[in-house]
């Protein structure tokens, strides 16, 4: 019974070890399957990670590719705008040897409007006057261009011109016998230019040989009342019968 039960024994621990050795193997295997599954996640995981590097490579690559075309662009546009800026000041330094000779003609031109004022006829002398003086003051500044310049004289020579095709009224005052009455001015282009008061009573024009205004009382009341109603459009353009300056054949 002895050696049965050693022999029992043997079998028991022969079957524990047995069972030991397929749970250890087993274990080892789950271990394994557990460091591969690890191992494959990171696997997996330095997968995503290089495609994401991969993507954003590509990605910084296409904007340095835009960059470059733009900043390619871009130095053609500066080199264009420095070709550009010389041209300009090029034209600048020919401006300022143009100006050597433009400006003193300019001086010149406000010179002889301001001496044609002083001989025409006087009428609207003051807004004239202050015209031609103002250009005076206005080619000295260095704030405005030469064109601008040379514009606003030819507008005020153009001005004088028209004058000599116009007629109108305006009104003003004028001293009769060292007394200043109030008077209705009318002027016929350049050939002539009288007065009227209110009342009719005082009428006269101005004498291009004399200088002077020539009174004549009331003696052209009716003739300047029916060019004044023409002047201001009251009446229809008709006939004038009024004192003028002979017209010199030879000049």
């Amino acid at each position: 019974m002895k050696k049965i039960y050693i022999l029992l024994g043997f079998v028991l621990s022969f079957s524990i070890n047995s069972q030991e050795i397929v749970d250890e193997a087993i274990l080892t295997q789950v271990d394994a399957s557990n460091e591969s599954i690890k191992l494959q996640e990171q696997i997996n995981k330095l997968d995503e990670e290089s495609k994401k590097i991969y993507f954003e490579y590509k990605d910084t690559l296409n904007e340095y590719k835009s960059l470059k075309s733009y900043d390619d662009q871009l130095s053609k546009i500066v080199d264009q705008q420095a070709k550009e800026i010389q041209s300009i000041l090029a034209q600048i330094d020919s401006l300022d040897d143009i100006n050597i000779d433009i400006l003193p003609l300019l001086k010149r031109m406000v010179d002889s409007l301001k001496l044609f004022i002083g001989y025409d006829l006087p009428f609207l002398l003051d807004e004239r006057t202050k015209r031609v003086n103002d250009l005076d003051v206005l080619i000295t500044r260095a704030d405005v261009t030469t064109a601008e310049k040379f514009r606003k004289i030819f507008e005020a020579y153009q001005l004088e011109a028209d004058f000599g095709r116009t007629i109108e009224s305006y009104d003003g005052f004028i001293d009769i016998d060292g007394i200043e009455k109030a008077v209705e001015y009318f002027r016929l282009g350049r050939l002539g230019l009288f007065y009227r008061t209110p009342d009719g009573k005082e009428t006269g024009y101005w004498n291009a040989n004399i200088k002077d205004w020539q009174h004549e009382g009331s003696s052209l009341n009716a003739s300047l009342k029916s060019a004044l109603d023409i002047a201001n459009r009251q009446s229809p353009p008709n006939f004038i019968n009024l004192p003028l300056k002979p017209v010199d054949t030879n000049e």
